[in-house]
């Protein structure tokens, strides 16, 4: 009955990373990014433990291939490859020591490690008599009595060491990415993989324990095998949700600004009430944000026959003797500034379309929307869009009106 449950909690995890890290790798491929690149290559890897890890899945894995307790070292090997890729994560995410030299050296300290370790596991794997049957979930107190497997737990045991430390000198520490003022956004995603390491050290402990008792003769400690295969596992979640939290945040912050910039979207383009606005969906999420920025910029840039400076000098006005307005920010009074512009302009467009009346000459234009620099043209859009329904922009209005 155990095994059953196991298997099924291990397959689902299973498909949750596999599907989120295929989603990751998708995006890597037109994206370039390193990072990203990384973070999917570590969920593939974890799906791929939690996979072998299920009962049913190891027994049939061995049965396969002939080797019952093949599964253990693939499993095995695989948990150091992710402890490699976090390591390499804190490395990239470090702004002082992502530089390529700084990489360069870390790569040619820490690589023959992990590449070591997961070779002498081979070899010992394979030199070890492993006769008996598929034991998927006691492997390592099962085999503790033959040299070369208590070896090879030993072995294992200490390389995850050695990364888990050195992952976590990364993190933390007076020079850590959790104490470094710039990488904010982070400080979440760290203090997860804290707590991930933190269980990694228990599955640490009780394994070695559970199989230096059980190499002794005595198998009393068992139980801690399991334990610690438990910790394991809840600390492969733990981190990939660190990973995963990040992109998570990024997401929910594009669907925020996409209904924001929706009645700024309104304002600008040809758009009336009948009109559908644009959806931001699971097919289009990469595309939707972009597509309606540029949408947004191409409207305001058609208003511009129908601007004028003067909803600016009346917001100025009001800025300076409205309670509070001189504590006004600068982005936050040339964002009120555009919002009244444009709300003029669309009000003085629409004038002369019922009117019939011909388009004016284009004019230079009271807003610096043109003149933002890309980087800056979303979260600058959004506080447009946020001010178009202050009140200092309709006071600034009804008094031209």
């Amino acid at each position: 009955m155990l095994e059953l449950v196991l298997t099924v909690v291990n397959l689902v995890i299973f498909a949750v990373c596999f599907t989120v890290g295929t989603a990751k790798a998708a995006a890597a491929r037109s994206d370039r990014d390193t990072t990203l690149r990384i973070t999917a290559s570590v969920l593939l890897c974890a799906s791929m433990v939690y996979l072998l890890s299920a009962p049913a899945v190891y027994r049939a894995v061995g049965t396969l291939t002939g080797s019952p307790s093949l599964p253990s070292l693939l499993v095995s090997s695989a948990i150091l490859l992710c402890v490699g890729h976090a390591h390499l994560l804190t490395l990239l995410w470090h702004p002082r020591r992502r530089t390529p030299d700084a990489l360069h050296r870390q790569v040619i300290v820490w690589a023959p490690m992990y590449g070591l370790a997961i070779a002498a596991m081979v070899v010992l794997f394979w030199t070890a008599d492993l006769t008996g049957p598929a034991r998927p979930l006691s492997f390592a107190t099962s085999y503790a009595h033959v040299p070369a497997a208590f070896v090879f737990e030993m072995v294992y045991l200490a390389a995850l060491v050695a990364g888990i430390i050195a992952t976590v000198r990364q993190c933390r520490g007076p020079d850590g990415v959790i104490a470094l003022p710039e990488r904010p956004e982070l400080s979440d995603s760290l203090r997860l993989f804290a707590v991930a390491v933190a269980l990694d050290f228990a599955y640490v402990v009780c394994t070695a324990a559970a199989v230096i008792t059980a190499a002794c003769g005595s198998h009393s400690l068992d139980f801690l095998a399991a334990a610690g295969s438990v910790a394991s596992s809840t600390s492969a979640l733990v981190a990939s949700y660190g990973l995963a939290k990040p992109a998570l945040a990024a997401r929910e912050a594009e669907r925020a600004d996409h209904a924001s910039l929706l009645d700024l979207w309104e304002t600008v383009t040809e758009a009336t009430a009948g009109t559908e606005r644009p959806q931001m969906t699971l097919w289009n999420r990469r595309y939707a944000l972009s597509d309606l920025l540029a949408e947004i910029l191409d409207g305001a840039h058609s208003l511009r026959p129908w601007m004028s400076p003067a909803p600016a000098q009346a917001v100025q006005a009001l800025a300076e003797t409205h309670p509070g307005g001189s504590k006004l920010d600068p982005p936050d009074l040339k964002a009120l500034q555009t919002a009244a512009t444009i709300r003029y302009a669309r009000q003085r467009r629409d004038v002369a379309r019922q009117l019939g009346l011909p388009t004016p000459i284009d004019t230079p234009a009271a807003t610096s929307v043109e003149k933002t620099p890309p980087t800056l043209a979303r979260a600058r859009q959004v506080l447009i869009a946020k001010k178009l329904s202050d009140p200092l922009v309709a006071q600034a209005l009804n008094r031209m009106s």
